[in-house]
């Protein structure tokens, strides 16, 4: 029984979900309506840039697949309470 009136059963977001809605806001809110005013130069720094952001959201989303898998199987062993 949840008593949490403020409780929603809609998943998490995972990092590469937040990572792709910020950079799609990014992209509509300030590269596009710069986009004629890139150089090439910069125009190549920001792909760079999105696709390090992009890489660190992957590795963030697996990290947090490995922890969920692990929190049904890790005993804590400073807990006194698990007998």
């Amino acid at each position: 029984m949840n008593i949490d009136e403020n409780f929603s059963s809609d998943p998490a977001f995972t990092s590469n979900e937040i990572c792709s809605l910020a950079m799609s806001e990014i992209h509509n809110m300030l590269i596009e309506p710069m986009q004629d005013k890139l150089t090439p130069e910069q125009d190549s720094m920001l792909a760079i840039i999105g696709l390090t952001f992009k890489i660190m959201a992957e590795k963030a989303t697996q990290l947090e697949k490995m922890e969920q898998g692990f929190q049904g199987n890790f005993v804590n062993e400073n807990d006194f309470n698990r007998n």
